[in-house]
């Protein structure tokens, strides 16, 4: 017996055991105690001298029965045993470890190791952890320097069958890699991108639920499915999750009825490839309306017939109903190839090219639970949905690439519009500023010849009738000297004051001073610091200007003042007036002098003019007498009104 086993020494310190022998019990018994001193009358026909223990090749498999298939639940199982014998000299002094890298049967699974039992599954018959390599801790059970006998169990469904690949012994630190990476290639990996995928899928619900409700304002997005794209690949990550379940079961077993969990199951995996085929035609703009309800009918016709009444007593049916699936996966694959062929770029060649590559990956699984290939082989089905979600990321990423660059060719077109329209309206501006200067030009000019003609041309005229009338040319002397400060000050009031009413006065007093001391009247000149005026243009610097000229002329010849006195100061504002102003007042000592109310009386044409340039100024002005001579106040806003 102890040469019926075969030993390799993988390493130095690790046994790789690919030989062993078997032998089937009559025992109808699932499951069987912790020692094997107990176990029932057909296990412990094993014993026996005549006991027939032939020698097998691990990996070894028991076939399955296709025909007849239908044995109930509730059968018997069918029992073998396999033996092996590990010589005390290949055992480590502790933290020995028994490795296999699968086991499969629709059924149980006991180790036992000199007599003990060292490991049994446990939970569901149908979803055990078939897909998890078994990790047996051996300490306590290997007593120092004797030899070792390790007894493997397997009670399956009849005519299901079973297999058992080979077994790996040896310390925890050379094991460990082995079946840390075995362990993350048939169950971690795929427990990562599933809740990867979920991630993904939440977010998309999510984008799709604000879609749904803000789609008023977002009606561009129609063109491009709105929150229907979004929807389907939430539907496709909750599909993956639950079709994955079936290779995450470990040795705990299942939380609720096996029946239940493998027609969740289906319909998960039942689920990936109709919501696959939507989305394809939505992303890629290729509907198939009439194809997309005949899979839809499809899946609720399987759902409902597949559901937990019937057929919970044949778990050996469940393989079958996988055959469900391929249908709407030669859907999704004839969607994926006319839609490539159609529109040919890298994200749909590879979306074409993995629909094959996933048949073959589900036959290579078919073929590893059908035992016609090495069931030390990892199933690849779980990856399929993992390459399908990659693609689609990349479908995505290509279409958001294309997206930001017709952003950027719609931002380019933009930039080039907005660049004309700003040069039409520099060109609308300057032509608008060339017609205000024109406008301004001419404006200056009218009032030049309204100035020139009024009072300039007025006093030349009178000039010319007193020579007309031969009068004394003292009187036609006064005349022109009035004629030459009119055309001063006009020529004064096109200079820039920059809103300076000091500046402006300042030139008054320059161009009438000479006049005043030439006809005996001293002036005073008492000027305090001003605010600046913004609204003290040419216009209006000239109608101040011809104001303080009026009042200066009439103390002049009608005053008799022998001195006039000019002040200004910041002023509140008179009645009938709002807001703050300055103020100029011209006293004299002469004559007093009370003005009429009335707008025009004869020979009292200058004080209606006066009244009309402060109107225009929107200033005010009054004449004050006092016991000897007059005030007079011009009051000026800061703030002009309507400006």
């Amino acid at each position: 017996m102890i040469t019926g086993c075969t030993l390799v020494r993988a390493q130095s310190t690790v046994l790789h055991i690919t030989e062993a022998q078997r032998w089937s019990s009559s025992s109808k018994a699932w499951l069987q105690p912790a020692s094997m001193d107990a176990l029932d009358a057909g296990d412990q026909a094993m014993a026996a001298a005549d006991a027939d223990w032939r020698q097998v090749s691990l990996p070894d498999i028991e076939p399955r029965v296709f025909w007849p298939r239908g044995m109930p639940a509730a059968a018997l199982p069918e029992v073998w045993w396999y033996r092996m014998h590990i010589p005390a000299d290949a055992l480590a002094s502790q933290g020995t470890r028994l490795y296999v890298p699968r086991w499969q049967a629709t059924g149980t699974l006991a180790v036992y190791v000199n007599g003990r039992r060292a490991w049994q599954s446990r939970g569901d018959r149908a979803w055990n952890n078939f897909n998890h390599p078994l990790w047996v801790d051996l300490g306590g059970l290997l007593p120092p320097g004797r030899d070792a006998w390790v007894y493997v169990r397997m009670a399956s469904q009849p005519n299901v069958g079973g297999a058992l690949s080979s077994i790996w012994v040896g310390p925890v630190a050379d094991l460990l890699p082995r079946w840390r990476w075995r362990a993350f290639l048939q169950t971690g990996l795929p427990a990562y991108w599933r809740g990867a995928f979920m991630v993904l899928g939440v977010l998309a619900l999510g984008l799709a639920a604000w879609l749904r409700i803000n789609w008023r304002r977002h009606r561009e997005l129609a063109s491009a499915g709105g929150a229907r794209p979004f929807a389907l690949f939430f539907c496709m990550a909750v599909g993956q999750a639950l079709g994955a379940l079936l290779f995450l079961v470990n040795d705990e077993g299942l939380d609720m009825n096996f029946a239940w969990f493998s027609w969740i199951t289906l319909v998960g995996m039942l689920s990936v490839p109709v919501c696959a085929f939507h989305f394809l035609g939505v992303v890629q703009h290729r509907p198939r309306p009439r194809l997309g309800r005949v899979l839809v009918v499809y899946w609720l016709v399987v759902v409902v017939a597949t559901l937990p009444t019937w057929w919970t007593d044949h778990p050996g049916i469940v393989p079958l109903q996988r055959l469900a699936i391929l249908p709407p996966v030669l859907a999704q694959i004839y969607a994926a190839v006319a839609n490539a062929w159609a529109r040919r770029n890298a994200a749909n060649v590879l979306l074409a090219a993995w629909g094959p590559l996933s048949l073959l990956m589900a036959w290579h699984d078919m073929a590893m639970q059908n035992y016609r290939l090495d069931i030390e082989g990892i199933y690849l089905t779980p990856y399929v949905n993992l390459g399908l979600l990659t693609l689609f990321l990349i479908l995505a990423f290509t279409r958001y690439t294309h997206a930001l660059e017709s952003a950027v060719r719609a931002r380019s077109v933009l930039d080039e519009r907005l660049a004309a329209q700003a040069r039409e309206l520099i060109q609308a501006h300057e032509r608008v500023r060339n017609a205000e200067r024109e406008q301004t030009l001419l404006n200056e000019r009218q009032r030049l010849m309204s100035d020139m003609h009024d009072g300039v041309g007025s006093s030349l005229m009178s000039a010319l009738r007193l020579v007309e009338m031969g009068k004394e040319p003292v009187n036609i002397a006064q005349v022109l000297k009035e004629c030459i400060d009119d055309l001063k000050i006009a020529i004064d009031s096109l200079e820039s004051a920059d809103a300076d009413l000091l500046a402006l006065l300042g030139a008054l007093r320059f161009r009438l001073g000479p006049r005043l001391t030439g006809a005996g009247i001293a002036l005073r000149w008492r000027m305090s610091d001003l605010p600046p005026l913004p609204w003290l243009d040419a216009q209006s610097a000239l109608h101040v200007l011809r104001i303080l000229q009026e009042v200066l002329t009439n103390i002049v010849k009608h005053g008799a003042a022998s001195e006039i006195t000019v002040t200004t100061a910041v002023a509140q504002p008179p009645a009938g007036m709002v807001g703050e102003g300055v103020q100029v007042c011209v006293q004299d000592n002469g004559r007093p002098f009370t003005p009429s109310t009335e707008a025009r009386l004869p020979g009292r044409r200058g004080l209606a003019n006066v009244r009309n340039r402060v109107s225009t100024l929107g200033a005010h002005c009054a004449w004050q007498p006092l016991q000897e001579g007059t005030s007079f106040t011009l009051w000026l806003p800061l703030v002009r009104p309507g400006t």
